[in-house]
């Protein structure tokens, strides 16, 4: 991929593309993190913002100063020989996961919404996402840069038809639904985490990709604003639709249905559109760990590796989501300190120089 593939645009595209997936275009994620939280989801959504565009430049920053094929050497540069290890096997780890979510996701709104056989959707789903990312990194951001803007425009028309048919609230969760983490600053701090931890194999190779710091800075900024506003009308779609919206699996889907004729089949294309978005990014993330990209070794493993994350999906989309991310977020907690102190570092070499 040359640099003139990587502009700012497709940087912030494929940004927005890594991190929302099936979690994010269901609410079912925007209802765990921020809608529990009632109307304190409002500064948790700007705690989230800042911290997609502070750490989403620090690692596609120490991605393109060191040339970065994969996550590895980045944690390894960021965070230095001690703790990167427990940060690339948690990595590892939780984006097969989060691979398993999305996959367990396609096939739940498309049981939800059209009685599709849960395993039939999922495995139509996986079969996608693996024969995309067989075509390696430029298949992988040509794909998910290439469906962002379809993406982002389902979600707002989905969102102010809803707001306009239920009216704007910022209503409280009903009695015995508690967020995963309650602290606003926690919630917020907790969500960038984990999706900048998942986000790092594509994120670090893409930044790898790039020689300007100017383009990684717009790509950061363009891409932290637009998932900022996705966030906020998802929030304000979700807390103004409470209690019924907290029974949904696939909460936006419903809604979607509820206010236009066409709402069904409409938000199920954009809902499995995310899913497809962060299933790719996922996959080659774990493969790009485990093997050389563009190998045999590489392709049979991502094969095997999406074949195992079908039969773990079917433990359920919303149990893998209130399970799964958070922990993904703790241990990404520490993967942002680490980045902090880098970029520290890094504007004081720079002053001194």
């Amino acid at each position: 991929m040359r640099e003139g593939e990587s502009s700012s645009a497709r940087i912030a595209a494929t940004y927005i593309g890594t991190v929302v997936g099936a979690g994010f275009a269901s609410g079912q994620e925007v209802l765990q993190f921020f809608g529990l939280l009632g109307p304190l989801g409002v500064p948790a959504i700007a705690v989230a913002i800042l911290g997609f565009l502070i750490f989403g430049f620090a690692v596609m920053e120490a991605g393109r100063v060191l040339r970065a094929p994969s996550h590895e050497p980045v944690m390894r540069g960021v965070a230095g020989r001690y703790i990167s290890p427990f940060l690339d096997f948690a990595t590892t780890f939780f984006l097969f996961g989060a691979l398993s979510a999305m996959i367990s996701g396609s096939g739940s709104v498309l049981d939800q919404e059209f009685g599709i056989p849960w395993l039939a959707g999922s495995f139509l789903m996986a079969l996608l996402t693996v024969v995309t990312v067989l075509f390696g990194l430029r298949g992988v951001v040509y794909a998910v840069s290439s469906v962002v803007p379809f993406l982002i425009m389902g979600v707002l028309i989905v969102s102010v038809a809803v707001l306009h048919t239920k009216g704007l609230t910022l209503g409280s969760p009903p009695p015995g639904y508690e967020p995963p983490v309650r602290n606003w600053v926690f919630a917020g701090s907790n969500y960038v985490s984990y999706n900048i931890i998942m986000a790092a194999p594509v994120l670090s190779a893409l930044g790898g990709t790039t020689h300007s710091r100017k383009q990684v800075v717009k790509g950061a900024v363009l891409g932290s604003v637009g998932l900022g506003v996705g966030l906020l009308f998802v929030y304000l779609t979700i807390v103004s639709s409470f209690p019924e919206v907290v029974r949904y699996e696939v909460p936006l889907a419903r809604l979607a249905s509820e206010v236009f004729r066409i709402g069904k089949p409409l938000y199920t294309a954009v809902f499995l559109a995310e899913v497809y978005t962060t299933a790719v990014a996922n996959l080659y993330g774990f493969a790009a760990r485990i093997t050389a990209p563009g190998s045999a070794a590489f392709r049979l493993a991502s094969i095997a590796t999406t074949a195992v994350a079908l039969w773990a999906g079917s433990a359920g989309f919303s149990t893998l989501v209130r399970l799964v991310y958070p922990a993904v977020g703790w241990a990404g907690m520490l993967f942002l300190g680490t980045l902090a102190v880098y970029l520290v570092r890094a504007f004081i070499i720079r002053r001194k120089s």
